[in-house]
């Protein structure tokens, strides 16, 4: 059986990517790990699987975690808390796809993104890390399948939470422009469809998406589901929603909502259905998790 390394298993990309897998029995799954007592990596634990830890900063270690694996899953995370969280994060880019051209892996699936900085001049660090790591691996020339994922619904219940009382505000400045978004937990589903078709899809970017909807929309949808709490959009600037921030990143995050304001999402819905015929839609996700919705806005969110 093929050993499929999944690189962040205990970040909710990387462990939609290792369950999902898991759940097909098609492969054997290497689940890699940074922080082996994580809820998500303890979680992979229970279920009998054995998750492995590796060193980001050890190229030795990134070299073993891929030793005898076929395909690989490669997602980074941008620590806004580091001195400097762009470079930090393209090395450790750097360092797996030398890894994977090294051990011969057959097929990447890197979770890349556009060049914001480079193309408008606003520097997005989470975004333009990615964007340059993919550039990279094109250069390696590895067998590779970027994906570029939208707005996740779960960040509703953690970073960007609505907030008030009866009436809930959406702090998104998106104005009148469309933003697309999909559940994080069905990565992993559209990952695995890359790894069973892998002919097809190799040297092929993949913006996926699973609805298309103006911050109002999204309003109207919790408010229909979770009455009589009401939403509505904030309505709020770029420039507010920086100002008003605390979190690191507070910056990069603004950016990136202008650059999906200029329309450069550019996400293909169709191809994602096509990937994952079960896609949720916004309208679906509210729909099934209307308890967890209702507890994170009664918990509140320390963001704003």
């Amino acid at each position: 059986m093929e050993i499929v390394t999944v690189f962040g298993a205990d970040g909710p990309e990387g462990h939609s990517v290792a369950l999902r897998l898991l759940q097909m029995g098609t492969f054997k799954v290497r689940p890699l790990v940074t922080d082996p007592n994580s809820y998500l990596a303890q979680k992979l634990q229970a279920m009998g699987t054995e998750i492995v830890t590796v060193d980001l900063d050890s190229p030795s270690s990134i070299q073993e975690a891929l030793k005898g694996a076929s395909r690989c899953y490669a997602g980074t995370i941008t620590d806004f808390t580091a001195r400097d969280p762009l470079q930090k994060e393209i090395q450790y880019g750097y360092r797996i796809a030398n890894a994977c051209k090294e051990n011969n892996i057959k097929h990447v699936v890197f979770h890349g993104s556009h060049h914001v900085h480079r193309r408008f001049g606003l520097p997005a660090r989470h975004l333009d890390a990615k964007a340059c790591i993919n550039d990279y691996m094109n250069e390696l020339g590895l067998p590779k399948t970027e994906i570029i994922t939208p707005y996740y619904y779960e960040n509703l219940l953690t970073a960007i939470q609505p907030t008030g009382s009866n009436c809930y505000k959406i702090a998104i400045p998106m104005g009148e422009t469309s933003m697309d978004s999909m559940s994080v937990k069905q990565v992993g589903s559209i990952v695995a469809s890359l790894f069973q078709n892998s002919q097809t899809w190799i040297g092929k970017s993949c913006p996926v998406s699973a609805e298309r909807l103006t911050i109002e929309e999204y309003a109207c949808i919790l408010t229909q589901f979770l009455y009589p709490k009401q939403f509505k959009d904030a309505r709020i600037s770029v420039k507010t929603f920086v100002d008003s921030s605390t979190i690191p990143g507070s910056q990069d995050l603004g950016n990136m909502f202008q650059f999906w304001k200029k329309g450069s999402q550019k996400m293909n819905i169709a191809m994602t259905a096509t990937l994952c015929p079960e896609i949720k839609t916004f309208n679906q996700w509210v729909s099934e998790n209307k308890e967890s919705i209702i507890s994170s806005l009664e918990t509140k969110s320390t963001m704003w």
